[in-house]
């Protein structure tokens, strides 16, 4: 007799599998059902300060202002500027010898005994910079304050300070009469809102305006606007917190970057020894690439396709995968194929030719230098979508959950609650403010490039009351469906892959040129999966750049390995300082990074000009650099210690 044989479904047969396995496939299938407890508590910022005790370079006064309080945040943009031996203290420490070359003061009130201190210290040859500091301290600054104030101006600075402006403002500033000091930035209408002035044997600068408050509102957009749709686009973007915030005339420009290089400057200017700083980029790039992509539902070999273009650049790159849903059941047969696929002789046959990535093929793109993260659907909510994408990531094996992240849609909530509730699951990197959509297009039709949230650089961010979350923002400026129909959305330019590689490759030379940066770059996986012709187009685009970018020595790199250069610049240290007026020593300690750092000395120092630095191992710094008008003298550091020399000639 013969029988007709319905064909067995790959489905069916690991079905059948599981059923076989008896008492095991019931434990396998309980612990799949098993909810996974949420993390609940976000892990403090940890800072490496300098020493409780000896000479610091920077001392920030950290005591409480009247809420909101931008002091920490203002810390965050002292390291995000590479000032080395940063230490906080309380205004009850100014009893002691203030042992510091700069004191930088913020909004915090101060008492009789503080203000004489203070006095004090920059007559006698201190440095002092006042982020619109008490009143009390007016004849320091060299100023006369006239008790009023005004909101949402723009500021211009000085031709010789080398930072391109006007520079919007976004906050309050107090208007002031000049009693001896010179204005370096002022309003629209005159106003002064930097100045420097000479006070006995130092120098003190002063902002009018809350500074690290300023920064805030262009790097995060408007806190009023939250949870409101602007952008016309359906869903709740980081983008709608910057329509009708950032000038599109000036998005080319990275504001906030621009007014952070300003108090650089200041702080250099007002300091009475050089202060040595570190370069942004790794091991003195002019800029760098954060390549990224997200992938939704990608098989290996599309995954594949866009690393090969990543790997050829001596790239790596952070891949976003949000996997296609699966029920319990279907879960376990993911997972036994994964298994039995690479088993001897069936294994072909129960996995496929072009499986979905597997624990085994995700090991093998870490080793290769890859990251491999969720990228979580948030639509029914922040804290749901954020468990429910990190609990599947982890019981399909994909875990542990790497430290940076961008959400499908980039679909944000509140002003800074996406960044809280990353931070819960140990979450430290998000690229959700991207470049993309009605927010970049101006009222007559044209679409722009540059920096939606005025930054090229990565800092924490900060929420509404001051406190600093750990976890940084990453923007993410050059993107594939911004320039390209890659979903055939409406709201992208419209370019082939040719003319997309143009805009992207000006933008990259910009940066070099002027504006150093952490370009964040968004490849989709999808395109590949979708076949021709949007997959050529989109590999064209991304061959270009990228090779541009490598011929021009830039890093490109995965977002994990940016996160982790980061950590070891923030954590570098310099102690041991020792400044005779001509000599400067010090001892500058480097953790571990997966890239030199690069140390900077400035060129010029009030009258004396660097005739040379050295390490104790002999290495010259021979490279120079740039920056808001002031040439510095570049020397490469490896992790350890290295014992620092610089002579400087009257």
């Amino acid at each position: 007799m013969h029988y007709l044989q319905r064909p067995v479904t790959r489905r069916a047969f690991l079905t059948s599998i599981l059923a076989a396995a008896g008492l095991g496939g019931i434990a396998a299938y309980g612990a799949e059902q098993w909810p996974l407890s949420a993390p609940t508590e976000s892990p403090s910022p940890t800072f490496t300060l300098a020493p409780a005790n000896g000479f610091a370079p920077l001392l920030l006064i950290t005591d409480p202002a009247p809420r909101p309080d931008f002091t920490a945040y203002l810390g965050e943009i002292l390291r995000a500027e590479g000032f080395l031996g940063l230490r906080q203290l309380s205004l009850r420490q100014l009893d002691h010898a203030l042992d510091g070359a700069v004191v930088v003061l913020g909004p915090t009130p101060l008492n009789t005994e503080s203000k004489g201190w203070l006095r004090q210290f920059v007559a006698s040859g201190g440095g002092l910079v006042g982020i619109r500091p008490d009143p009390a301290l007016a004849e320091v600054f060299g100023v006369r304050y006239l008790g009023v104030s005004q909101i949402d101006d723009a500021l211009y600075p000085a031709t010789h300070t080398g930072i391109t402006g006007p520079l919007q403002l976004h906050t309050v500033y107090d208007r002031i009469d000049l009693r001896g000091a010179e204005p370096v930035a002022t309003s629209s209408n005159g106003d002064p809102l930097v100045t420097i002035h000479r006070f006995g044997y130092g120098m003190a600068a002063l902002w009018t305006f809350d500074l690290a408050r300023t920064i805030a509102l262009i790097r995060q957009g408007n806190p009023a606007w939250a949870n409101q749709e602007r952008d016309l686009m359906e869903g709740l973007r980081a983008s709608d917190l910057f329509v009708g915030w950032i000038d599109l005339d000036r998005i080319t420009i990275p504001q906030a970057d621009e007014h952070q290089r300003l108090l650089s400057r200041m702080i250099e200017e007002v300091s009475p020894l050089p202060l040595p700083r570190l370069w942004y980029l790794p091991d003195n790039a002019p800029s760098a690439i954060i390549a990224t992509g997200d992938a939704h539902g990608s098989r290996v070999s599309h995954i594949e396709r866009l690393l090969a273009i990543i790997e050829r650049h001596g790239g790596t790159a952070s891949i976003y995968y949000t996997p296609p849903p699966a029920s319990v059941t279907g879960r376990l047969a993911r997972k036994l194929r994964w298994m039995l696929g690479r088993a001897p002789l069936i294994g072909p046959a129960i996995g496929g030719d072009d499986p979905l990535p597997g624990p085994h093929h995700v090991a093998a793109w870490r080793d290769r230098g890859h990251e491999f993260g969720m990228h979580p659907y948030v639509e029914e909510g922040l804290e749901e979508g954020y468990y429910r994408h990190w609990s599947e990531f982890l019981k399909l094996g994909y875990g542990p959950l790497p430290p940076t992240v961008r959400t499908h849609r980039i679909l944000w909530h509140g002003w800074v609650d996406n960044a809280i509730v990353q931070a819960r699951y140990g979450i430290r990197m998000n690229l959700d403010h991207y470049h993309s959509g009605p927010a970049v297009r101006k009222p007559d039709g044209t679409w722009t490039m540059g920096y939606l949230n005025g930054s090229g650089l990565p800092m924490r961010f900060v929420a509404a009351d001051g406190t600093v979350i750990d976890v940084y923002q990453q923007a993410t400026h050059l993107v594939d469906e911004h320039l390209m129909p890659v979903f055939q959305t409406g709201y992208d330019v419209g370019l082939n892959g040719t003319s997309a590689a143009e805009q992207t490759i000006r933008q990259i030379a910009a940066s070099i040129d002027r504006y150093p940066a952490a370009l964040g770059l968004q490849c989709h996986v999808d395109p590949f999966l979708l076949g021709e012709p949007i997959a050529g187009e989109v590999a064209h685009w991304l061959e270009t750049t990228l090779g541009y970018a490598a011929g021009a020595k830039l890093p490109i790199i995965a977002a994990e390995r940016w996160l982790r250069f980061i950590d070891a610049r923030n954590a570098a240290n310099l102690s041991d300082i020792a400044w005779n007026g001509q000599r400067l020593r010090g001892t500058i300690s480097i953790p571990a990074t997966p890239f030199p750092l690069s140390a900077l000395l400035p060129e010029r120092h009030r009258n004396a000009r660097l005739r040379a630095v050295t390490l104790a191992d002999g290495e010259l710094a021979t490279q120079r650099r740039e920056i808001a008008g002031t040439s510095y003298r570049v020397i490469r550091l490896t992790s350890g210690q290295h014992q620092l020399i610089a002579d400087y000639a009257l």
